[in-house]
């Protein structure tokens, strides 16, 4: 039987290869995002020679991740073990080569869209540049708080990561994250990522006036291409700092990624509107694929 193992820091550099050579966008192909969320969604993994295989709840039942690697091989696995434990091999899968492949294969599966977890994916060069008219508003955002606030930008490193952390801090507990389970296991995942030993390849930044952090923001790259936004988040009172620590962290940090990942909107109206308001390149498509039956 499959034994599904709890991930932690150090399997960072086991789950890379699979990811990078897959070459999808979605942030489920990042070892950080599965980590943050493990609490949440009691995320396990199961890993040999030929595949890679996540195993998590959601809405009470049990979901499997399209096998990496070994498609046919993975699969053989995941219905042995469901059988063993009389339960269905319900999977979730996001746009790419894997689901097509899976399809060709396995007709037993309902394909159902999962509008609330579908990627944002955006261009880095759009994001950096703010040019032409559909950007203007952003533009506008930036200027006028500019003219507003004496305002600087700092790159997140070891010497500066005591005061990021003392902006998360202040950020969960203004959002009430000790009624919030989600929160909660969010900032603590946050804090132990961000004081890890293992170079979990992190970049993060932030906007700063005088002493005070109004902004931050850090993540890390999904593969060679593509940048995963994991915490983007600003003062409550400096609200149009969002504006402008998205551009600069795609300007002075990204350069070298093509497309930047900002994630889900959770089915949150507000967010849904940011997000789009952004012009997306791609808003990747998530499914819940259902067992039906051979």
């Amino acid at each position: 039987m499959l034994e599904f193992k709890s991930p932690t820091l150090q399997d960072y550099d086991k789950f890379a290869p699979f990811f990078y050579d897959e070459g999808e966008l979605s942030c489920e192909m990042n070892f950080i995002s599965l980590y943050v969320w493990q609490k949440v969604y009691e995320n396990k993994f199961y890993l040999d020679d030929k595949t890679l295989i996540f195993k998590s709840v959601m809405d009470d039942e049990c979901v499997f991740s399209v096998p990496y690697g070994d498609l046919e091989y993975g699969m053989s696995l995941i219905f042995s073990y469901c059988k063993q434990n009389s339960i269905k091999p319900n999977l979730w899968a996001s746009q790419g080569k894997r689901l097509n492949n899976l399809l060709k294969i396995y007709n037993c599966f309902e394909v159902l869209p999962d509008r609330d977890s579908f990627d944002y994916i955006y261009n880095r060069q759009d994001l950096a540049e703010l040019s032409g008219k559909k950007y203007h508003s952003k533009r506008n955002h930036i200027s006028a708080f500019s003219k507003k606030y004496d305002w600087r930008y700092e790159t997140l490193t070891r010497e500066n990561l005591c005061d990021f952390l003392s902006f998360a801090d202040k950020w969960y507990a203004d959002k009430g994250e000790a009624e919030d389970a989600g929160l909660t296991a969010e900032h603590q995942a946050l804090r132990e990522i961000l004081t890890a030993e293992p170079d979990l390849k992190i970049k993060g930044g932030m906007i700063k006036i005088g002493d005070k952090t109004v902004a931050a923001t850090f993540g890390s790259p999904i593969n060679y291409y593509t940048f995963d936004v994991h915490f983007e988040k600003a003062d409550v009172d400096f609200s149009t700092a969002y504006s402008v620590i998205n551009r600069e962290f795609a300007l002075r940090e990204l350069s070298e990624y093509k497309y930047i990942n900002r994630e889900d909107d959770l089915g949150l109206e507000g967010l849904r509107k940011a997000k789009l308001s952004y012009k997306p390149e791609l808003l990747l498509e998530k499914y819940s694929l259902v067992y039906k039956g051979e």
